[in-house]
């Protein structure tokens, strides 16, 4: 009689977990739908800009190579009107680095300082005028960097990791 009860106490628990274990895996699969529409909303111009090759100081790398190497968390848009390409991320080190920034301003930089990198694309290529790179924290913009010393300087940082 005991088992009985025992089996019957266990069937009503698990019976309860049925509902929990649908509602786990619709969150689930909520998620990776939602993964699938944020990869296909970025266009296929922003595919073939983040392919372009790079050559510099006799290094061969992509623009996302560039980019995923010296940012975090990046987003990528294309403005194909004004063939800007913009791209933002979390700032990490080396990036900016020779600021004589305090330890603690390193840390909130590397939880919330944002860097965005706006270029114009001319035949396939990187416009070095018409390269900016912006550090913001807290809305607060901390760092500007333009022209063709912006872009060196994007491309020596990479060079250096």
């Amino acid at each position: 009689m005991t088992k009985v009860a025992c089996i019957t106490c266990i069937c009503a628990l698990l019976s309860g977990c049925g509902g929990r274990f649908s509602e786990i895996k619709d969150a689930a699969s909520g998620i990776n739908s939602a993964a699938n529409s944020a990869a296909s909303a970025v266009s296929r111009d922003v595919h073939a800009i983040r392919a372009l090759d790079i050559n510099y100081k006799d290094t061969s790398f992509t623009v996302n190579d560039l980019f995923k190497t010296i940012l975090r968390d990046i987003r990528w848009d294309y403005d194909l009107e004004k063939n800007e390409l913009h791209v933002r991320g979390t700032w990490q080190p080396p990036l900016f680095s020779d600021q004589a920034w305090s330890d603690d301003m390193k840390e909130k930089l590397t939880e919330s300082g944002f860097v965005t990198v706006t270029c114009q694309i001319i035949d396939d290529k990187i416009d070095s005028q018409q390269t900016s790179i912006t550090l913001t924290y807290n809305d607060e913009i901390l760092l500007q960097k333009n022209g063709e010393e912006a872009l060196h300087y994007l491309y020596d940082i990479y060079l250096l990791l």
